[in-house]
């Protein structure tokens, strides 16, 4: 109780601590505190200490809209991604912050959801608090996007599907080439009636599908009864659903090419279920190679996308900009590569 209460008055002494009466307490000049806390490593590890933890036991807390105010930006790096819940994202973010965890520099999350029609509102409300930069992580359009950022005062980065707008400070992949390439695998396997799972309403989901559709054109395959979707989030119990109402239409499907491991399991479970042997009867490919498809039984054949790599070489990219330092390059293809499992022969 007495914890609680000497908390809460630090906190109500921190509203009115300034950073001037901080200096007092260390005996250095508020410069000095000012630095210490934007660009840590320019000062001694026993003053940086110091600093920290007289800052901490006064309650200070510092006011970045004042400073964005004096200095060129606030010190935050932005980043909007479609789906910060999705398991997809996490490798990501991770890349994110062990890039930037040493710098000055802190990270501050929006997610739209996939709505598309929400991403230049994220955007511009960012931009109206002045930060270091901005990473775009996975724009489902750059119609309204571009303008905002032809215009911006802070560098602007993009994790995209290569086909997509932004010419400079771009990581991504080819998502159509990542659609075709499992297809073909699965047909050099010998399975023949491919069936395609996935939401199937963002931009690298439809890019992945149309290489899907491309490959099997290419093997004389196509079936447009072979691909199924739905407009909710990547579940294990949708990819059992989709599965189920895919062998309805098509009841001799021999593989699977599901856009999310979580999908995949779903078909996998409903295999199981109806007596279905993978691989033999029907070959199951999925899509992030997440750490249970390594496991499952069989394990899940997959597409391995290097999220963390991506996330990491795009806020490195975003650092330099912001450093006014060369990029090295101005657009980067991460690429994928297919893990093959016990789920197809």
């Amino acid at each position: 109780m007495r914890a609680a209460v000497e908390r809460g008055r630090k906190a109500r002494r921190g509203a009115h601590v300034k950073l001037s009466d901080v200096a007092k307490k260390v005996g250095v000049s508020p410069i000095t505190i000012s630095r210490a806390l934007r660009n840590p490593e320019i000062v001694s590890e026993d003053l940086r200490q110091t600093i920290l933890r007289t800052a901490d036991e006064m309650g200070y807390i510092p006011n970045l809209a004042a400073r964005a105010l004096a200095d060129l930006h606030n010190g935050i790096i932005g980043v909007i991604t479609p789906a910060l819940h999705q398991h997809g994202f996490a490798g990501l973010m991770i890349g994110i912050e062990d890039c930037l965890r040493a710098t000055e520099f802190r990270v501050q999350y929006s997610s739209t959801l996939h709505h598309a029609d929400g991403e230049a509102g994220e955007l511009r409300s960012f931009l109206t608090q002045k930060p270091a930069g901005v990473i775009i992580a996975g724009a489902e359009s750059y119609r309204d996007l571009l303008p905002l950022i032809e215009n911006a005062t802070c560098p602007i980065a993009h994790i995209t599907d290569l086909s997509q707008e932004p010419a400079r400070l771009v990581v991504g992949l080819d998502h159509h080439a990542a659609g075709a390439e499992p297809t073909r695998f699965l047909l050099s396997r010998g399975y023949e009636r491919i069936g395609f799972i996935g939401r199937g309403t963002d931009i690298r989901s439809r890019r992945r599908k149309e290489g899907y559709q491309a490959a099997m054109r290419e093997a004389g395959r196509f079936d447009p009864d072979l691909a199924i979707g739905g407009n909710e989030g990547s579940s294990t119990g949708l990819g059992r659903e989709l599965f189920a109402r895919l062998l309805q239409r098509v009841p001799d499907i021999d593989a699977v090419f599901a856009q999310s491991d979580d999908l995949a399991l779903g078909v996998l479970i409903e295999c199981t279920a109806r007596g279905i042997r993978v691989p033999e009867d029907v070959g199951i490919c999925g899509f992030n190679d997440l750490e249970f498809s390594a496991f499952t039984q069989p394990t899940l054949t997959t597409v391995q996308i290097p999220r963390y790599e991506i996330g990491y070489r795009v806020a490195d990219m975003l650092l330099r900009a912001v450093r006014d330092e060369p990029p090295g390059e101005d657009k980067v293809d991460c690429g994928f590569s297919i893990i093959p499992r016990g789920s197809t022969r």
